[in-house]
């Protein structure tokens, strides 16, 4: 019975998209992460830089999903961005989780969540939770992950340094929200949109 369990599991598994809403951010942005990354390299920290193409602010990470429920998803996204209008996210300062002392992960942050967004996030938990996802029990923190610490030797020493320049200012204007696959090969993870979605009121 084990062995069918198992089989039955991998069968799941290779049906299963991993999946995540998300707002894509201007290439001005990533390229000034990209400039801030390659300074922060120069420790000889061990970490996982992520590719400045594959930086976006996540709004829902949802895992694996099954294939059959996928569409189910970008339905619920639809419903909840048609109820949002544009707005202006500002992105700015930087930090790291849990602590400066032992960070796991680099981060650059919002200088403040706007109400619009806020507004949108929890329309698209609600409207996820309709149709069966379970909701979110973490506090909403919204953020761009930067790097990714793959060893704790003088990863501290990088944490300090990103804490004391941190990232200037910069704003954009958030008119489309992202259905996003993820899929890892040898080079990392590709993500590839499954729905673009225009934001409602413009």
């Amino acid at each position: 019975m084990t062995g069918r369990s198992e089989r039955q599991s991998d069968r799941q598994r290779s049906n299963a998209v991993r999946t995540f809403i998300c707002i894509e951010v201007p290439q001005s942005i990533r390229e000034r992460i990209a400039r801030l990354q390659e300074a922060l390299g120069r420790h000889e920290a061990r970490i996982s830089w992520v590719k400045p193409s594959n930086i976006h602010l996540t709004i829902k990470f949802l895992g694996d999903v099954e294939a059959a429920r996928i569409p189910a998803v970008c339905s619920a996204a639809e419903r909840a961005v048609r109820l949002s209008s544009t707005f202006d996210i500002e992105v700015g300062g930087a930090g790291c989780f849990p602590s400066a002392k032992s960070p796991r992960v680099f981060w650059v942050g919002l200088t403040a969540v706007p109400n619009p967004l806020a507004q949108l996030h929890g329309s698209i938990e609600n409207e996820l939770a309709s149709e069966g996802f379970p909701r979110e029990a973490r506090r909403f923190s919204p953020h761009l992950t930067i790097g990714r610490v793959r060893s704790p030797k003088q990863a501290s020493l990088v944490a300090e340094e990103l804490i004391r320049d941190g990232f200037d200012a910069e704003s954009f204007r958030v008119v489309e929200v992202i259905v996003m696959r993820s899929d890892l090969n040898a080079m990392g993870s590709v993500y590839t949109p499954i729905v673009k979605l225009k934001v409602g009121r413009q």
